[in-house]
């Protein structure tokens, strides 16, 4: 039995409390990447769903082409790739105000330390790419968090109280630059020696290279109980906030073991007895994750289902279009899932439970490998579907485990909306004090 009072007690706490305020007011960032990105991947992308289905390139003209890719990239870069800026100066901002201090000058504060980490990190500083963009997008968002959180904390310790001023005079904010100057030069040094760290060591700060080794093992191992425990890994980093692993694992895998199993369907007209049966790209992407919509796309039907916050089937409305064609991140800020305690074990157990489900189908040929290329866009219900090159039996029993995911996440639902009412009530009474 999961405690309410112990989940409504580690949201109390300033970490978790600053960075949900902080993901919620990035949502609307992040759902606009999120259908820029279901617009660039569906449509512009060379392997994109819709692009390949009606033959773009013979209806539309190049430079239309060029124009909507250059768009839709062009917007998925000032959201996701720099998501990590907006999210290093809100969980600052966030966490100064907990304890009554400057927050704007804390917010600043962390976007400079963040920035001369990325700058730091880059290896590219005779060219135009200045900073690490790994470091900056939402894909490690936590290490963002866990930046911003840190200045606001040394302006806790180091910061003057400060009450909001309705209309500040020029002297009144030169007195805050003051007043803040203690706790931004010692916030500044700290980067300073964090950068040299990282630039002397020659250290990556979570990026895609981080994680070549678990992404490549994911990719290459056929034993299933290993493949149980990286899919443990790899739900908890996204949960955490760290979706290079996820993403990596979405995109087009190529490797000996994938090539010998697509090789083998292709000889023999199908893939029920394929060299590497529990590939964990194969269970992974296509039955534990579904293209990475499985749990997100299953908690969006449930609150369409039962809930009266208009506020929440408001966000869950304008999230269904790109969850259901896997992009999920607008969602999973919005609610938020990310860094909720509340969806810990769920985001974690039940793809692991979508996992031992379809290993088990198959060792019963029940169903087929999935071993066949997707297309990107592809909605995650379809990705085994096409995966098997169209088998209907997978197709009916993805839909049965997505309904048995809906069935799992019920209870966690109406346990989300149990601890929202304890925080709202702890907040009403911290008011009326």
């Amino acid at each position: 039995m999961i405690d309410i009072a112990t989940i409504v007690k580690i949201r109390e706490c300033s970490f978790f409390k600053a960075a949900q305020r902080t993901l919620v007011m990035l949502m609307p960032i992040a759902m606009a990447g999120s259908y820029f990105k279901l617009l660039h991947n569906l449509v512009f992308a060379p392997d994109g769903l819709i692009y390949n289905i009606f033959g773009l390139d013979q209806v539309i003209s190049d430079q239309f082409w060029y124009t909507g890719s250059f768009i839709s990239a062009g917007m998925v870069e000032v959201t996701f790739g720099i998501f990590g800026l907006y999210a290093c100066y809100f969980m600052a901002q966030y966490t100064a105000r907990i304890y009554h201090k400057d927050s704007s000058m804390a917010g600043i504060t962390a976007v400079l330390f963040i920035l001369f980490c990325a700058y730091a990190s880059s290896t590219n500083h005779n060219t135009q790419q200045l900073f690490s963009e790994s470091l900056l997008q939402i894909n490690a968002v936590f290490i963002a968090l866990v930046i911003g959180y840190g200045v606001g904390l040394i302006y806790r310790f180091l910061g003057k109280d400060y009450q909001p001023v309705k209309d500040e005079s020029t002297r009144t904010i030169q007195s805050r630059v003051w007043q803040a100057a203690l706790p931004a030069c010692v916030c500044l040094i700290l980067s300073i020696i964090l950068g040299i760290f990282i630039y002397d060591l020659k250290i990556k700060l979570l990026n895609s290279t981080s994680f070549n080794e678990l992404i490549n093992r994911v990719q290459i191992t056929n034993n299933l109980w290993e493949v149980m425990l990286l899919t443990v890994v790899i739900t908890f980093l996204n949960w955490l906030g760290i979706g290079f692993p996820v993403h990596a694992l979405s995109g087009t895998i190529n490797n000996a073991h994938s090539a010998e199993n697509l090789t083998y369907a292709l000889q023999h007209g199908n893939s029920w007895q394929v060299p590497y049966q529990f590939l964990g790209s194969s269970l992974i992407n296509n039955y534990a994750m579904m293209g990475g919509s499985s749990v997100i796309l299953a908690i969006i039907v449930i609150l369409m289902l039962r809930h009266e916050n208009k506020e929440i089937v408001s966000l869950t409305k304008i999230s269904l279009l790109p969850a259901a064609f896997n992009s999920t991140l607008g969602f999973t800020v919005g609610l938020p899932i990310m860094l909720n305690p509340v969806f810990l074990l769920p985001s974690i157990l039940i793809p692991l439970f979508n996992l031992l489900i379809a290993a088990s189908a198959i060792s019963l040929r029940l169903i087929p490998v999935s071993v066949y290329p997707i297309l990107k866009g592809t909605p995650g219900l379809l990705v085994p579907f096409f995966g098997t090159n169209g088998n209907w039996g997978t197709l009916i029993f993805t839909i049965l485990l997505f309904l048995s995911d809906i069935g799992l996440l019920w209870p966690i639902i109406k346990l989300s909306e149990r601890v929202s009412q304890k925080l709202s009530e702890a907040t009403q009474e911290n008011v009326n004090e």
